[in-house]
């Protein structure tokens, strides 16, 4: 019988697709009526991504009055969206306070460093003097954002001849609670890699990877992350790996099937 998904992210066309093609039937949330998902959707509901309380109130009508909605995949930066929703609908899912903790770079960031993961240094910083002065002391390679964890939104890289209070007021825009960080860029290579939590060991496509995969595992574990889809990103910097974003969300479509087996209980 077919199993209804819910997709928070009508960014993710691919994904949608690819969970239509499983069998399910696909209903997706996000806040723009033009997002490329919607063309896969069976229902759409308007709601923003980042808002937890109304999409979690949008997919409860939907799931008592139209067809009820039996998982919820992630395709976003909104583990808390996804948490609050699962929790309210009482479906499979992280609790509550994880989404929360993975909603907020600064709590990740504990968490890593209680881990003993490595993570680039950072710092709150409450004005834009704040972080001139950060710029004096560290230079100018430096990355503003707002603690809230949501992807590259009023995320903004320093450059020697950049606005840093127009930085900063870009991040604060962004963020809910008006709260900001700024970070030092380490140089290396980079990479971002998509997986498999599976009783807090990380599982990817790329076996020559096994040893990031291993590290976003800890860092998974740190936030309190043990089953489901994950992204982490690392660099590689004078002979030391760091993470330097997270993320539980589906980021590979070769990844939908186990995901939607995991969303819906199985």
């Amino acid at each position: 019988m077919s199993k209804t998904l819910l997709i928070i992210s009508g960014g993710a066309a691919d994904i949608a697709q690819a969970v239509r093609e499983g069998g399910h039937t696909v209903v997706v949330s996000d806040a723009d009526p033009q997002a490329p998902a919607f063309a896969f959707a069976d229902s759409c509901l308007i709601a923003d991504v980042h808002g937890a309380a109304e999409t979690a109130a949008a997919a409860e009508r939907y799931s008592r009055k139209i067809r009820k909605i039996d998982g919820v995949l992630c395709a976003a930066d909104a583990a808390l969206t996804a948490a609050t929703v699962t929790n309210r609908l009482r479906l499979p899912g992280m609790p509550l306070h994880v989404g929360e903790l993975l909603d907020d770079r600064l709590q990740m960031r504990r968490a890593f460093a209680s881990a003993g993961i490595p993570t680039p240094w950072h710092m709150e910083i409450v004005t834009p003097q704040d972080l001139q002065r950060v710029m004096i002391a560290k230079g100018n390679d430096l990355i503003v954002k707002p603690v809230e964890n949501r992807g590259s939104l009023g995320v903004t890289r320093l450059t020697a001849a950049g606005d840093f209070a127009a930085a900063f007021q870009e991040a604060r825009s962004h963020s809910p609670s008006e709260r900001v960080m700024v970070e030092q860029v380490l140089e290396g290579e980079r990479l971002c890699l998509a997986g498999m939590m599976r009783a807090g060991q990380c599982q990817v496509a790329d076996a020559t990877q096994a040893a990031v995969a291993e590290l976003i595992g800890r860092a998974a574990s740190a936030l309190g992350v043990s089953d489901g889809p994950v992204v982490g990103e690392t660099v590689a910097h004078q002979g030391t790996v760091y993470v330097t974003d997270f993320s539980a969300r589906l980021g590979d479509c070769a990844l939908v099937a186990d995901a939607a087996r995991l969303a819906l209980g199985e």
